[in-house]
Formats: C-alpha cells, structure tokens, sequence
C-alpha cells in the first residue's frame, strides 16, 4: 500500500509538474519526466524484486501491470520530446533513454527503429554526459557505439549473423569511449564475444576461435568467465577434451619471453601459443620477474585460469 500511494503521487507531479514549474523549459521537463518514472519502477518500487520472488501470482501480475504502465507512460515523454524538440540538446539522450525502455517492454521492432535512428543521426559520441557520467562510470555518451551493440545483439538474437556482423563492424567508425582503462578491456572482451557468436551463427568455428582465443586468460582487469565458457564449448566442438588439455598444458610449457623497447626502457612480455594463437600472459604477475625465475608464477596462472579448471574438472 506504501509504494501504491508513493506510485500515485509521483504520477500526479509528474502530470502537473509542466504547469507549475516555469524556470525549467519544456524539452528538459519532458526528458527529467521520464527519467523520474524510469527511476521510479527501478529504484523506488523495486517491481523487478517483486516479480522476482514474491509467491503470490496475483502480487507479481499487479507489479506486471503497474511496471508496464509506468513504462510507457516515460516512453510516452521520450516520444513527445522528440517529435517537438528536435533540435533540443536533450534529443539524443531521450533516444538512448526510449530504446532500452522499449526493450524491457519487449517492443522490439520500435526499440530497433529507435536505436537505428541514433546511427542515422548527427548524434557526438564525445558528447560529455553519459550513462552514469562518471570518471568510473561513463562520461562519454557513445551513442553510436551503444546502438550498434544493442543492434547487433538483437540481430544475433534473430539469427541474423551477417546483420549483428555489419553493426559490430560499425563500432570501428563509432569506437568506445571512456577514462578507464579497465572499462575499455570489459568492452573488448564484450565486443569478442559478439563476434564469436556471430561467427558461431555462420558455423565458422575458426574466426570464432581467433577473437576469442586472445581474451581467454584472466587478468584481473575485467570479468572474462562468459566469454571463456563460449570459447571451451566452442572447442569441444574440434577437439576431445583430454587432447585440449594437453594442447593447453603444452603451450604453458612452452611459454616465450619478448622484450619490446618503449621509449627509454626496455619492457618483458610473456606469452603463450594455444592453437597457433599467441596469448599474452598477466603483465602485473610477471612485471618484476626476470627471465629464468618466473616459471612457479607461470605454472600458478595455468593452474588458476577458468579454462583449466574447465578442462580438468570431472564430468
């Protein structure tokens, strides 16, 4: 009954904040509309949590209901932003802000139409002010880059592979853009994984297998598990797992030391090859190790990577 009575009031402000509020123009109004709303459902009602766990049927059906409602009533803004304001600067927020809500309405022919419209249009990736605009968030919009990723992921979804390929391709013109550096090795990682399963899709193992090779070893940087999962079911598919396992085992064995010249000192890169692919080793493991003495380091990597655990573990 609480969060009944909180949903009621917020609607009614948000019905009449328009009016009452003359300071703030009406494109910004729109937009702070919906994403109060947005926020509402997420943060204020937790109707996920409910639909999630509550037993009663009747109580998740409600939730459903009171969800959805909210929903399009912020798609409803989204909407009326767009088609007044098209100059507004709030524009290409709104898009981005509309497709995803669309999504979790399952609208899925209208959230394609909306994120294509964010590729067709002058949208500035640079723009300062993203999702969370944070140093350790995003301070970058990367509307393009966002919407070829959501695009191909659907395409991927829909089977079609050669589409998802055509959008992942897109975000080379469109790259990612953020201050962290550990944000940039989670969207390589990501962007690996789409590849790979649209590769997948066209049963062509081999291409799949060159992207996801290379992101196989952890490094502590950002979570690589799925990705490492994709790539083991992948190549089962090619080899009996005994044979990978020694395959594996051998390239650690094998492992080869480089030193590249960067600037005015002299850095030491380890790597190995796992089925003609070469897999850089975890820098910060190995960085003050000197060559003839990191073999016990070496050996606990192998030992601790998922795809071993993966390969040794009992069926």
């Amino acid at each position: 009954m609480k969060n009944l009575l909180l949903l009621l009031s917020l609607i009614f402000w948000v019905q009449t904040g328009l009016g009452q509020v003359q300071s703030v123009k009406r494109d910004e109004r729109l937009f702070e509309n919906g994403l109060a709303l947005r926020q509402l459902v997420r943060d204020d009602l937790s109707l996920d949590e409910i639909i999630k766990t509550d037993s009663l049927e009747a109580v998740k059906d409600l939730a459903r209901d009171i969800k959805e409602t909210i929903l399009y009533k912020a798609v409803g803004y989204y909407q009326e932003l767009v088609d007044s304001f098209p100059k507004s600067k709030l524009l290409f927020r709104a898009l981005n802000n509309k497709g995803f809500i669309e999504l979790e309405l399952k609208e899925r022919e209208q959230a394609k139409l909306t994120f294509q419209r964010i590729l067709k249009s002058k949208a500035d990736d640079k723009e300062f002010g993203g999702v969370g605009s944070g140093l350790m968030a995003e301070p970058y919009a990367n509307y393009k880059n966002r919407a070829a990723k959501v695009l191909a992921d659907m395409s991927i979804k829909d089977s079609n592979y050669t589409e998802a390929i055509k959008y992942l391709d897109l975000t080379k013109r469109y790259p990612y853009r953020h201050f962290c550096g550990n944000e940039h090795a989670a969207d390589e990682i990501y962007m690996a994984e789409l590849y790979a399963k649209s590769y997948l899709g066209l049963n062509d193992k081999q291409k799949a297998l060159a992207v996801l090779l290379p992101y196989t070893l952890e490094d502590g940087i950002a979570d690589n598990s799925a990705l490492v999962a994709l790539a083991y079911k992948t190549l089962l598919g090619l080899y009996s797992k005994n044979e990978l396992h020694t395959m594996y085992e051998q390239a650690f064995k094998n492992y080869r030391v480089e030193k590249i010249k960067a600037k005015k000192e002299e850095l030491i890169h380890y790597y190995i090859t796992f089925l003609d692919t070469k897999i850089e080793l975890d820098a910060w493991q190995l960085a003050y190790l000197t060559p003839g003495n990191e073999q016990e380091t070496i050996e606990e990597i192998y030992k601790k990577s998922l795809l071993y655990k993966l390969l040794t573990e009992q069926e």
